[in-house]
């Protein structure tokens, strides 16, 4: 097999090859492909100014990649600035920003112990190289130096201030169930710091003092959440600013990132203690249900499959039901927990979000008591005095969920379909056929519709009342 890619000899315009780099560079250029991981080649050049041309002069300044990685993504060496030393951190193909390592040397530690969270790099078949590695840092006496956390995309973001819009952030103080007693020590521990800001001082004990790892600085639209697995103990948390729930707003860091909530984890089994007494080799549903009693329901195993096979069972953890414990058993068992949110039905609405709305409010779909605060005008669409564009502009500022409509049986699922373009459902589809179509600001074809008028409405409810014939109010 042929050898990793290396060219190291030449810096971008600007920067230098650290010494460090240079020397595992050559070190790694005689190793075997796919022995350290997946990617391409370990070589400097620039960071593509189409990566981001808002931030293309500093990147070029400040910053300049040194690893290529199958999917397009980089990684690259950034000056924090303030003496500290250069960090790495990711530059995805998709857009997305983190901080992987505070230092070169801490970088390379993490990639000989498996644990950078870039998964080219952490892959299995790479235990061997990375053992190499590990010994090649130790016969170089290779340490860490202390260095403060770097946050790549505040830093890409300029430190800007956020938006002096933002809402302040709400303290939530949870009071425990039964249920969150019953459960065992470890998994009450982790289960306790479940809507918690990332900055939380017991998040970070949690995090780096029982896992062993970091705490995610701050997402951001293109990086929405960050999960973190601890795999040796049995945890994988995942930190997110976008929970679906109106108890737990986005907290703005910088102009376009955000700190994030413990929003939720799986529980496995090494976390070395049963979870309500179910034992983890569980074989059959009937032992759960001899321990827990009957499921809370059933679910699909997929979001385009119909047949409800997978057993739930749900426990809400603290008084106020923010937090819940789902067990799941499909052969075998599954354990969440996790901050209750919806699922966005559409995130950015437009005219056919209005229109839906005001068809909904018509016909009984919406769920009124998750709208305490716009009550009155909710009651205007509904006796079609206002539009529903009037009402997604007031009371759904972070778009349309799945639990802004009843709580009835199979009804939050056919939306889902309907708005993700599922098993044969989809609303732009519906209203093309209704409205006609044209070209659409993407590209794509969409509905020949300016406004949510009640005419319009009108117009599409003979084909939407075939879609929601089943759950229209009588």
């Amino acid at each position: 097999m042929a050898n990793y890619t290396v060219k190291l000899s030449k810096a971008p315009k600007g920067h230098e090859i650290p010494p460090l780099l240079a020397d595992v560079g050559a070190w790694i250029g005689n190793q075997s492909h796919g022995t350290l991981g997946w990617f391409d080649a370990l070589a400097a050049e620039p960071v593509p100014k189409e990566w981001n041309p808002e931030k293309a002069d500093r990147l070029h300044r400040d910053a300049f990649a040194f690893l290529q990685l199958p999917d397009g993504s980089l990684l690259a060496l950034v000056n924090p600035g303030a003496d500290a030393p250069w960090a790495v951190a990711l530059v995805g193909s998709e857009g997305e920003a983190r901080t992987v390592a505070n230092s070169l040397e801490e970088f390379l530690a993490l990639w000989a112990r498996g644990e950078t969270e870039v998964s080219d790099l952490d892959d299995e078949e790479g235990a061997s190289g990375r053992k190499a590695l590990a010994a090649w840092l130790k016969a170089k006496k290779v340490r860490a130096p202390k260095a403060k956390d770097f946050d790549f995309a505040a830093w890409l973001d300029g430190d800007a201030v956020p938006p002096a819009s933002a809402p302040p952030a709400t303290v939530h103080t949870f009071v425990p169930t039964a249920v969150m007693k019953k459960l065992g020590p470890k998994v009450q521990q982790l289960a306790a710091l479940m809507g918690r800001r990332a900055d939380d001082p017991e998040v970070i004990a949690y995090v780096t003092g029982v896992l062993g790892k970091k705490v995610p600085a701050s997402t951001s639209e293109n990086t929405d959440s960050v999960n973190v697995e601890a795999a040796k103990h049995g945890v994988e948390i995942v930190f997110s600013h976008d929970i679906l729930n109106d108890a737990f707003l986005p907290i703005p860091k910088t102009a376009k990132t955000f700190i994030p909530y413990v929003s939720s984890a799986w529980v496995r089994s090494k976390v070395g203690e049963d979870v309500l007494g179910v034992p983890w080799k569980v074989k059959a549903e009937a032992e759960i249900t001899k321990l827990l009693g009957p499921p809370t329901g059933r679910s699909a195993a997929f979001a385009d499959e119909d047949a409800l096979t997978v057993a739930y069972w749900d426990f809400a953890l603290d008084t106020a039901e923010h937090v819940w414990l789902t067990l799941e058993f499909d052969e075998s068992l599954t354990v969440t927990l996790a901050v209750d949110g919806g699922g966005a039905l559409e995130r950015y609405p437009d005219v056919t979000t209005g229109l839906f709305i005001g068809y909904a409010a018509t016909r009984g779909l919406l769920d009124t008591s998750r709208f305490p605060a716009h009550r009155a005008l909710l009651e205007a669409v509904a006796t079609r005095k206002a539009k529903g564009s009037e009402f997604v502009k007031q009371a759904l500022p972070r778009g349309l969920w799945d639990k802004h409509l009843r709580e009835a049986p199979g009804l939050r699922e056919l939306a889902w379909r309907w708005f993700h373009n599922m098993n044969g459902l989809w609303i732009t589809a519906d209203l093309k056929k209704t409205f006609g179509k044209r070209a659409g600001p993407f590209g794509h074809d969409a509905p020949k519709l300016d406004d949510d008028t009640w005419d319009a409405v009108d117009k599409a409810a003979p084909l939407l009342d075939k879609r929601f014939a089943e759950w229209i109010a009588k």
